[in-house]
């Protein structure tokens, strides 16, 4: 039996929510083919795409390879200016209690 494209519906939409969560800077998709969720960096750090076969596992790659970029490529995120604040950002982003380096996102 031949697969059909309602067949991932859910997959899609699943993509979908994971690119408005992580845009501007990733491009997620749904490889139909491959079976596989990918996600594509957008900054100016090389990164390999990632790829998992769940949603919840790019989702954590993708944070992963956030957190790689934040430490390697300091200048690509925006930092807290309070001294002591762990708090980095793609963008400027109001937040309040400043958290510590064990507690940063």
């Amino acid at each position: 039996m031949a697969r059909q494209t309602g067949d991932d519906e859910t997959r899609y939409t699943a993509a979908r929510r994971l690119h408005a969560r992580h845009q501007p800077l990733w491009l997620v998709l749904w490889g139909a083919a491959s079976r596989r969720y990918i996600a594509f960096y957008q900054g100016d750090a090389d990164v390999t795409p990632l790829t998992d076969t769940t949603p919840h596992g790019l989702d954590a790659r993708i944070r992963q390879a956030q957190a790689v970029i934040a430490r390697t490529r300091p200048h690509s995120y925006w930092h807290c200016p309070v001294r002591g604040c762990a708090w980095t950002s793609i963008t400027p982003t109001p937040h309040a209690p400043c958290p510590g380096p064990r507690e940063a996102p």
